[in-house]
C-alpha cells in the first residue's frame, strides 16, 4: 500500500489543491493505518489495498476510540482514510471502497475561545514601536486581529497582495487556493504601513548573504527572510503570556475574535463569512452561538433580576 501513498499525496496537491499541512496529515494518517494492519497481522507488508476490508477499518477505529483519541482525530483519520480509497477505487486499484460504508462518529462542536475587547487591545499594546520587531509584532498583530486571516495565510503574505489605497488584503487560502480580499481598517493599514515603510528595510538589512534575491514578504525574521507560521503562533503565545490573559490564545483565537466581535457590532452574518472564506455559512453560525454567550454574560450582569442569588433572596422574602 505504500506505494501509492506518494501517488496519492499528488493527487491532493495537484487536483485537489490541498495545503502542504492537509497532505502531510492524510499521509501520517494513512501510514499509521498500514503500520497497524501490519502490527496486527492484518496485511502483510507486500500485500496492496484490495485487501482491506470494512471490518478492518471498523476495528481500526476501534483501536483508536480504545487508545482515547479524541472524536475530532478519529474524524480527521477516517477521513483520510475514505479519501484515500475513493481515490484507489477510481484508479482501479481496488473494485470497492472498504472506507465507503464506515459511519463518521458524531461529534460535538465546542465553541471556540474568544478575547473580549479589553484583552485585544492589552494584547495590541504589548510591542515597542521604538525597536523594528515591535513594529513588526504591532502591526501584524492589528493585521491579525483586523482581516481575519488565518496564520498561514498571514504567513504568506507578500507586498503585492497590499492594496494600500483602498485598505485591502489580496489573501490566498490554503484551503484550495481560493484567494479572497480581507479589509485592514484604519488601525491596521496606519500600524502596517509604518512598519513597511520604516522597520521592514532594517529586518531585511539583518540578511546573511546579501546575494540572495531579496524577499517580498511582508513580514520578516531576524534573518531578513519570511516568517514562517510557527513563528507567527509563537510570536501570539508569547504576548499572550505578557499580557497576563489567563486563556489558550493562538493566531485562530484572534480570528474568532475577529467574527465575533463583528457580529455583536452588528455585521452581517454572510458578510462575516464572506471576510472568512468560509465556503458554507453553517462553518460561520458557530460564531453566532459564540455572540449568544456573550449576549447571555451582559443579560446576566445587567438585569435586576437575571442573578440566581437575587432570585433565590425574592423568594426567601416572599416565603419569609
Amino acid at each position: 500500500m505504500h506505494a501509492h501513498l506518494d501517488h496519492f499525496a499528488a493527487y491532493l496537491q495537484d487536483a485537489r489543491n490541498a495545503s502542504p499541512h492537509t497532505v502531510r496529515s492524510y499521509t501520517r494518517d494513512i501510514i499509521q493505518f498500514i503500520e497497524w494492519l501490519e502490527s496486527e497481522k492484518l496485511l502483510r507488508p507486500r500485500q496492496g489495498p484490495d485487501k482491506v476490508t470494512y471490518l478492518m477499518i471498523r476495528r481500526y477505529l476501534g483501536h483508536l476510540a480504545g487508545r482515547d483519541y479524541h472524536r475530532r482525530s478519529v474524524l480527521r483519520k477516517l477521513s483520510a482514510l475514505k479519501a484515500f480509497f475513493k481515490w484507489l477505487e477510481r484508479e482501479g486499484a481496488v473494485t470497492r471502497n472498504p472506507a465507503a460504508p464506515v459511519l463518521s462518529p458524531k461529534t460535538s462542536r465546542t465553541l471556540p475561545d474568544v478575547l473580549e475587547v479589553a484583552e485585544v487591545e492589552s494584547l495590541l499594546a504589548l510591542p515597542d514601536a521604538e525597536t523594528p520587531f515591535g513594529r513588526r509584532d504591532r502591526a501584524l498583530l492589528e493585521t491579525l486581529y483586523a482581516t481575519g486571516m488565518r496564520v498561514a495565510e498571514a504567513a504568506a503574505l507578500s507586498m503585492p497582495d497590499l492594496n494600500w489605497r483602498a485598505g485591502e488584503a489580496r489573501v490566498k487560502s490554503g484551503k484550495g487556493d481560493r484567494e479572497r480580499v480581507v479589509l485592514l481598517g484604519r488601525a491596521a493599514l496606519s500600524a502596517l504601513r509604518g512598519y513597511a515603510e520604516e522597520a521592514r528595510p532594517q529586518l531585511m538589512a539583518r540578511r546573511k548573504n546579501q546575494l540572495t534575491p531579496v524577499s517580498d514578504a511582508v513580514w520578516i525574521n531576524g534573518r531578513g527572510t519570511r516568517l514562517s507560521s510557527h513563528a507567527i503562533y509563537m510570536l501570539v503565545l508569547d504576548y499572550t503570556r505578557r499580557a497576563g490573559i489567563q486563556k489558550s490564545v493562538t493566531p485562530h483565537t484572534l480570528r474568532h475574535s475577529f467574527a465575533t466581535h463583528l457580529l455583536e457590532g452588528g455585521a452581517d452574518l454572510r458578510v462575516v463569512q464572506e471576510l472568512l472564506g468560509h465556503r458554507s455559512l453553517s462553518s460561520t453560525q458557530i460564531y453566532t452561538r459564540v455572540g449568544a454567550a456573550h449576549l447571555k454574560k451582559v443579560y446576566d450582569a445587567a438585569h435586576p433580576r437575571a442573578s440566581q442569588d437575587m432570585v433565590r433572596g425574592g423568594n426567601r422574602e416572599a416565603h419569609g
